[in-house]
This record gives C-alpha cells, structure tokens and sequence, in this order.
C-alpha cells in the first residue's frame, strides 16, 4: 500500500528549492530553466473534481495579470490531468504550481497528486530536454532525461544527482526514477 500522507507546508519549501538549485544545474552542467514546468494528478470523474478543476483555472486567470504565467491544462491518455505553466521567472512558475497543488489538497484530491516536472535546456549538448521531477508521495526529486523512441541517459541523470544531490532531497533508490515519457511541456499547435 502506497502511504499518500498529506503534503505539509515543509514539504512546499522542498519544491521551492528549485529556485536555488536552477543556478547550481547552470553553472555545473549547463543546465537552463526553460521557463516551463507542470504539475500532474489523477482525474477522477464527479462534481467535486470537476469544481476543483474550475476553481484551479479560475485562480490562475486571475494570477496572470500580476504574474508573467501562462498557463494551459492537457488530460493525457492515461488519465493524468497536466497543468502546464509558462513563464520568465522560476519563482512565478514556482507560485502558480504550488498553488495549484495547494488547491488539488484542500479539496481533498491530496492523494491523486503525482508529480511536478520542471524542464531544463542542456546547452552544452545542443537544448537537449531534461528534467527534474518531484514524486509528491515519496516527498523528493529525481531527474529524468529521455533520449528518444522510450530510452533515457542514464549517466546524465547520474550526473544530474550528482550536481544537485546534497542541496535537495533526492530519491536515492533509482528504480524509484519512473520515466514519464510523452511530457506535455510543449504547445501542440
């Protein structure tokens, strides 16, 4: 059984190290905030959820004017709901996910929260995508870099880890590093 405890505010600061760890991935790897992250949960059908989900895009609408925010949602073929978020700055990103994951919590969907997903650009191996992702039900981050056709590169995730290891919490067990592949983070159109 899967203990979905209920994330705690201590537990939000853990994502919010994310606006100091983009630096370190800059300057050790080469690694760029793309301005684009997401949070994904489960969607389950009834009022309740579907209520959530307009209070989740009201509060963004209402966010954008004093945040540079963009925001889009994307319901995947596995049934994950995807709110993706576009901006400049790590920190408006960082408000508008955690907020949403706030919102998903207080209506008491806690437990179909999966993952946040932060993207970075490797400029020194030509913009290749690569990605942070925080497991919300074991409370830490792992990297993840897809290399194409449902392969990843195992040694850039090592080198990830390695980087940034000791500043936030990190999965230690790799076969806990799940892949998601089919990222959602860019505009389909």
């Amino acid at each position: 059984m899967i203990n979905s405890k209920r994330l705690s505010k201590a537990d939000s600061e853990i994502l919010f190290s994310i606006s100091s760890i983009h630096v370190t991935l800059e300057v050790k790897l080469g690694l760029k905030v793309t301005g684009r992250c997401a949070l994904t949960f489960k969607t389950v059908s009834g009022t309740f959820f579907y209520e959530m989900e307009q209070d989740i895009r009201r509060f963004l609408s209402s966010l954008q004017p004093e945040f540079d925010l963009a925001f889009r949602t994307v319901t995947d073929s596995y049934g994950y709901m995807w709110v993706v978020f576009e901006g400049k700055r790590i920190e408006d990103l960082l408000a508008g996910l955690t907020a949403t994951g706030d919102i998903v919590e207080e209506r008491g969907f806690s437990d179909q929260l999966l993952a946040a997903v932060f993207e970075f650009a490797n400029e020194r191996h030509g913009g290749q995508q690569q990605y942070l992702i925080y497991n919300y039900r074991r409370n830490n981050f792992y990297p993840f870099v897809p290399t194409g056709n449902k392969t990843r590169n195992i040694e850039q995730e090592m080198k990830m880890m390695s980087a940034i290891g000791e500043e936030m919490p990190f999965e230690k067990d790799m076969t806990l590093w799940y892949p998601l592949w089919d990222l959602p983070l860019r505009s389909q159109g």
